[in-house]
């Protein structure tokens, strides 16, 4: 009984310890050959790395809308990577954030164009697809995971990217159809 009682104790304090996670929802969108991000992070998690990035305490309650331009987007910016390269002020669009109760939503749309240009006409089914790399957070939180959820012809395939594996493939093309 004492052992069951013990393994019982264990399995919660596991179950219930916290874990350090986002949630990414990214789309593909062909008209303007952008590529949609919705982040929601925890605001402890985001205090912390905004606080190591720009060595003073901020908190996310008081950030107003400026703030968050200022502050946040140019993090999120140079914590993500298209293809393995860092964005350029051009193929980065912050559009805004929601501030919940414990949680933040970040937007931003990362332009792909240039991408695409430098790859039409080349039948490399590379060229179909977009490598996007999450490092937001994983330098103050190396055990986070990205739950990534790619929204694409109607369906939503999620992944989880983590500091040992950070990049997550984005279809640009229709897939197939059905036979």
């Amino acid at each position: 009984m004492t052992s069951f009682l013990i393994a019982t104790v264990l399995l919660a304090s596991m179950l219930f310890h916290p874990g350090h996670s986002t949630r990414v929802e990214v789309q593909f969108n062909a008209a303007d050959q952008i590529i949609e991000l919705a982040m929601r992070i925890d605001h402890s998690d985001l205090e912390t790395a905004l606080r190591k990035r720009y060595g003073r305490p901020l908190v996310a309650e008081n950030m107003t809308d400026e703030d968050a331009a200022e502050l946040i987007a140019p993090y999120l910016q140079q914590t993500l990577r298209i293809n393995g390269q860092k964005l350029t002020d051009q193929s980065f669009t912050w559009i805004g954030w929601e501030r919940k109760r414990v949680s933040t939503w970040v937007y931003a749309e990362l332009s792909v164009s240039d991408l695409i240009a430098a790859s039409s006409g080349k039948s490399d089914p590379q060229s179909s697809r977009i490598e996007l790399t999450i490092l937001t957070l994983l330098e103050t939180e190396p055990e986070l995971n990205h739950v990534v959820a790619v929204m694409h012809a109607g369906k939503t395939i999620s992944t989880v990217t983590s500091k040992q594996k950070p990049k997550v493939t984005i279809p640009l093309t229709p897939p197939p159809p059905s036979q």
